[in-house]
């Protein structure tokens, strides 16, 4: 019989369900798009306007340094359902539908029929080269013998933290030893994995899945600037066209403030108090 320790603590209840939404929040959303509004759509909303290029180009000091602000954009149902949609890729990101990319193992087209060993990664996965030699992110070599081909892409323009979520898999699935404990961390030998090899192939697939159709979700967008729908034409934006526009466009007539020149930022930073520690 397993000793146990008795600390004598009571048994809390189960934390109620929060919806963590102020009701003065809900009030201005259903006093500007009606009162059938819910926190539930409030938060899918929030979820597809932190998502659109105009708002992280307009908002990409304060998320550095401060609280962003949340406009309420003239499309409401746009933003509610792409957030939606992008909350149900990014949660259920192990179970989505994989994309149909090939995998060739020898060269040859393959759908888990190979040994185990064709799919395992032997240190660290890689992109493939193009003629040039410059890299190609349409290609992802797994090992000296299979490889994953015809990758979009779309699946490049979607990037979690500066990274795309395949970037992501190559940083992180990869076979790890450390000098000083002798400890190696090798993804083969995971759970879902050691078992059955073919589902890392799965995985990535799924991982395709969530890039390319997060991207595709944010490039139709509308614009989250309020009062501005009629200056855009509905269409595929990307954050770099959003960038280039900026840099060209003429000031907005009701900025409030917050979209500075990277000039105009670092002089604001450098017009800071700076208060020297004097913690010992």
């Amino acid at each position: 019989m397993t000793e146990t320790l008795d600390l004598g603590l009571t048994v809390g209840e189960a934390a109620a369900n929060l919806d963590n939404l102020s009701d003065w929040a809900l009030e201005q959303f259903q006093a500007k798009y009606g009162a059938e509004i819910t926190k539930d759509d409030i938060w899918e909303y929030l979820y597809g306007v932190m998502h659109s290029p105009h708002w992280r180009i307009d908002y990409r000091h304060d998320l550095q340094r401060n609280l962003p602000r949340i406009p309420l954009a003239d499309d409401f149902e746009a933003f509610r359902s792409a957030g939606r949609k992008l909350m149900d890729l990014h949660i259920d990101y192990e179970t989505v539908d994989e994309y149909p990319v090939q995998c060739l193992v020898d060269g040859e087209p393959d759908e888990g029929d190979a040994d185990g060993n064709a799919y395992r990664i032997e240190s660290r996965m890689r992109w493939g080269k193009g003629p040039d030699g410059s890299e190609d992110r349409t290609v992802l070599l797994l090992n000296r013998r299979c490889r994953l081909v015809g990758i979009p892409v779309e699946t490049t323009r979607y990037t979690v933290s500066g990274r795309t979520p395949l970037q992501w898999a190559i940083d992180s699935l990869r076979v790890k030893h450390d000098k000083a404990s002798g400890i190696i961390d090798d993804p083969n030998g995971w759970r879902d994995w050691a078992d059955e090899p073919f589902n890392l192939i799965r995985h990535l697939r799924r991982l395709v899945t969530v890039s390319y159709e997060s991207a595709h979700i944010i490039a139709w967008l509308p614009t989250s600037r309020p009062g501005e729908s009629h200056l855009y034409e509905p269409g595929p934006v990307t954050l770099a066209d959003i960038i280039e526009s900026a840099a060209t466009a003429e000031p907005s007539e009701d900025s409030t403030g917050i979209v500075y020149t990277d000039e105009e930022f670092e002089a604001h930073l450098d017009s800071l108090p700076y208060e020297q520690s004097t913690d010992s």
